[in-house]
């Protein structure tokens, strides 16, 4: 048998007096999951990013738990709990609207494992104890137990110096835990975003070996990471870490190649964009991602669209080929979904619109005297996306703020503490192929955390 890792040291145990955790801390949800795995005669720790996140100070969005369990011992002890996944099952217990995700301690048996030929893991139910799963975790600040019996904290990695002094340190070699899964280094870029930490040298030089690697990531699996790194809080501060490292490429190629050749104008809406999108989830309201994603495409789509423009194309059709184009490439590369791409060419489609029904009208014109089309576009169901995405680009001199004034008149701006402002897309402003959006029934909502989501 060969191990994923030789010469594994002995645990560094860390107590309660030092650490400061308190059971206070941690969710209903989190205590009673620990509690019931223990009472079973279950090992039972939290793991990763919760963790993290409460020796720094901060309150974990989610508490991911770990067991010697195996996935259906745990379904059994649940009354509402799913096994999913096929690369490695683990178990989500449902709380109402909340979710806890139980996994069993993996193995460091590297002759059980399925591997790529790039060395990528395919395929990994491979079941073991908790000092071999700590081998098989990415970050050491994230390879940090709590073990619920005695609220001691288990590091075999030194995870809780690189909390304390900031650094993102992958465990293990790098280039082959990389070359294992690729999209450890789009964590890493979220990571640094996010909590601010340093990569170690050996770290980030693996990354700059190891990149092309993303180019054999499912399309499906680089946009969720997208989404987790852009709507995460740090969306700005992770497309300059995805800069800095070079990996912007590998999820929006033709963004991408413009920064390369005019960085400044082509950010300034961009940051605009992202900043604003941190702002709202600051002040937690939601966001939809397709005005995100409008912007961070919306120079490759202009570029485009000029260049049927030179061909003597008409404008309307100029716009819809240029989209055709822009989101069938990206699609490629990162499969947004058609919901969100519908969206993003209904934004698109009505700049050119509300461009050219504001052109030459004055302030002040009565609701009533409006044209046909001005009144058309305000009933749009979309409407206020689109306006706020004109809006974002007279302030960044794009096109002239007059535009985006004639508009506000007849829909101002929401209020940020009431959710009513701030550049926003929010739900009841989005219907279906143009019609006018109806407040939704309400529904059930699933739990609030995405299948597998790290920390």
């Amino acid at each position: 048998m060969i191990t994923l890792f030789q010469d594994k040291p002995h645990p560094v145990v860390i107590s309660s007096q030092i650490h400061g955790i308190v059971p206070s801390q941690l969710s209903d949800q989190a205590i009673n999951v620990l509690q019931r795995l223990h009472d079973s005669g279950y090992a039972a720790y939290l793991v990763g990013g919760c963790v993290r996140d409460l020796l720094r100070g901060l309150r974990p969005k989610d508490f991911d738990v770990v067991t010697d369990a195996k996935p259906e011992q745990v379904r059994a002890l649940f009354r509402h709990a799913r096994i999913i996944g096929r690369r490695f099952r683990i178990v989500h217990v449902i709380f109402g609207h909340d979710m806890i995700e139980v996994t069993t301690f993996r193995g460091g048996d590297d002759d059980a494992l399925r591997r790529s030929d790039e060395g990528r893991i395919l395929r990994d139910n491979v079941f073991g104890t908790l000092d071999e799963d700590v081998w098989r975790r990415d970050f050491a600040c994230n390879a940090l137990y709590y073990n619920f019996a005695n609220a001691d904290i288990i590091d075999y990695v030194q995870g809780w110096q690189d909390v304390e002094t900031g650094h993102l340190r992958v465990i293990g070699d790098p280039a082959t835990r990389y070359r294992e899964d690729p999209v450890r280094m789009l964590r890493a870029a979220r990571f640094m975003a996010k909590l601010g930490f340093t990569l170690t040298p050996e770290t980030a030089a693996a990354i700059y070996e190891c990149r092309p690697l993303l180019k054999d990531i499912a399309s499906a699996r680089l946009f969720d990471e997208s989404i987790k790194i852009f709507q995460g809080g740090y969306a700005w501060a992770a497309f300059l870490q995805l800069r800095e490292l070079n990996l912007l490429g590998f999820l929006f190629a033709g963004l991408d190649d413009l920064l390369n050749r005019d960085y400044d104008r082509v950010a300034a809406l961009i940051e605009k964009i992202l900043k604003g999108t941190d702002e709202r989830i600051a002040l937690q309201l939601p966001v939809n991602p397709a005005f995100l994603l409008a912007g961070l495409l919306w120079a490759d789509l202009s570029r485009l669209r000029e260049r049927w423009l030179h061909q003597r194309v008409d404008a309307d059709t100029a716009m819809e080929l240029a989209c055709d184009e822009v989101l069938e490439a990206t699609v490629r590369q990162v499969a947004i979904p058609r919901r969100l791409t519908d969206l993003m060419r209904v934004i698109w489609v009505l700049q050119p619109a509300l461009e050219r029904e504001a052109s030459g009208m004055a302030l002040g014109v009565p609701l009533n005297d409006l044209t046909d089309a001005q009144k058309h576009l305000l009933a749009h169901a979309w409407f206020r996306a689109g306006l706020d995405f004109l809006c974002l680009r007279g302030e960044i001199g794009e096109i002239s703020s007059s535009a985006c004034a004639f508009w506000r008149q007849y829909a101002p701006a929401r209020d940020k503490e009431t959710g009513e402002a701030v550049p926003t897309h929010l739900p009841e402003d989005f219907g279906k192929h143009g019609q006018i959006a109806r407040r939704p029934r309400q529904r059930n909502r699933r739990p609030n955390r995405s299948r597998g989501e790290p920390n």
